[in-house]
């Protein structure tokens, strides 16, 4: 008996170092857990990101000192306007960033970079350059009607991939997956939305001589953000996710097909949307029709990029709470429930919600399971040791059951 309970023991003890070096792995390859410092000065991708910011900076003063004062109050409502629309955005992108929370300085700066760095000093003059090209080339009709689909999509999407490459030079041990470029890129996409935003409002405002300032400018606002879901923070997304399937990372091969798919993808939607007048020819049930139509499409590629991505996000998420299973903190039911298949994931979780103990209700075990999100983000920061942080998510949960 003693025997078999010794070998019993060491099979166990077998298992769960087997577990542990799993979890050290997949910590290692995704890169969860590593921190974002901006200031490298060995880095030549800080040094051009900060001459993007300068020449953006310079460029975007010139444009808006002159009439700052005229315009003060188109000014404050477009940055009323469009700070409560990135505010939601925002609340999204932290809903979608449920793996591995971004760092807050890499979305700071992605955020600055799109909004600063890749409008003013890249894609503004190389949108007025191209679209002069058209109108020498091709008369003034044709560009009227069609510069705007075939410059920005290649211009901006361009120039906002620019600055996701210099994310990705400055922080490759944090952006590492796919997943990750969908999420720093929607940051940069939603800089560039948020500025090119406040830039159409305060045109508004100045196509009226000044008349209804914030009338004007709120207009506009409520216009793009019915018309924002297909926005620069999806393409970029997407655009971005295709990147990273290109050049490929440590933890992600590369996949050039379907690295060119998602960026061609991204630049024909975008293309789409900025010729749906010519498209239509506009008529407005036509324009409707291509707004709903493209809409549907950016979600369906998104969609398809957020599962390519995700496959090994839960894969990781799995080797890293496993041990978690064997120690008791959480069940095979929660696991499963967070990092099981997506196609199951709701049944997974209504299991998990089936499957608590008796004591525990089901509004108990979803805040249980958000919890076990938080001590796999401990777990990561920390590499897997026992700090003082994983041991207070593990109580946590603990508590959670109890009350």
């Amino acid at each position: 008996m003693s025997t078999t309970t010794a070998v019993s023991g060491n099979a166990a003890a077998s298992d769960g170092q087997e577990l542990l070096a799993r979890r050290e792995a997949a910590i290692q390859e995704s890169g969860w857990g590593a921190r974002f410092h901006l200031f490298q000065p060995r880095n030549l991708c800080l040094w051009v990101y900060l001459l993007l910011l300068a020449m953006g900076a310079r460029q975007l003063y010139e444009v808006a000192a002159p009439t700052a004062a005229v315009f003060a109050d188109a000014n404050l409502a477009a940055v009323a306007s469009t700070g409560s629309f990135c505010l939601v955005f925002l609340l999204c992108l932290n809903h979608f960033d449920r793996y591995e929370r971004t760092p807050a300085l890499l979305a700071v700066t992605a955020f600055v970079g799109g909004g600063v760095g890749a409008p003013w000093a890249m894609a503004l003059p190389g949108n007025a350059a191209l679209m002069d090209l058209y109108a020498k080339f091709f008369g003034q009709a044709w560009a009227t009607d069609w510069k705007a689909g075939l410059t920005a999509p290649f211009v901006e999407e361009s120039a906002k991939g620019a600055v996701f490459l210099l994310m990705l030079g400055l922080a490759p041990f944090v952006i590492r997956t796919v997943y990750d470029g969908l999420i720093v890129g929607a940051y940069i996409g939603l800089g560039f939305q948020v500025l090119e935003d406040m830039l159409y409002g305060q045109n508004a405002a100045y196509e009226n001589f000044g008349v209804n300032q914030v009338g004007a400018v709120l207009e506009t606002f409520v216009i793009r953000s019915i018309s924002g879901i297909a926005s620069h923070a999806m393409y970029t997304a997407i655009f971005a996710a295709g990147i990273i399937y290109l050049v490929g990372t440590p933890a992600q091969p590369r996949r050039v097909g379907r690295g060119l798919l998602l960026m061609l993808s991204a630049m024909l939607i975008h293309g789409l949307w900025d010729s749906m007048l010519a498209l239509a020819n506009a008529n407005s049930f036509g324009v409707s029709a291509l707004m709903i139509g493209i809409t549907a499409a950016s979600v369906a590629v998104l969609i398809a990029a957020l599962r390519w991505g995700a496959h090994r996000e839960r894969d990781w998420l799995h080797d890293v709470l496993a041990p978690e299973v064997a120690n008791g903190t959480i069940t095979e039911l929660e696991l499963t429930a967070m990092a099981g298949e997506r196609s199951r994931r709701r049944k997974d979780r209504k299991a998990a919600l089936r499957g608590r103990p008796d004591a525990v209700s089901k509004r108990q075990e979803k805040h249980v399971l958000a919890a076990c999100l938080d001590l796999a983000h401990d777990l990561s920061e920390s590499n897997g040791v026992d700090t003082a942080a994983v041991q207070h998510s593990r109580a946590e949960i603990q508590r959670l059951r109890s009350h």
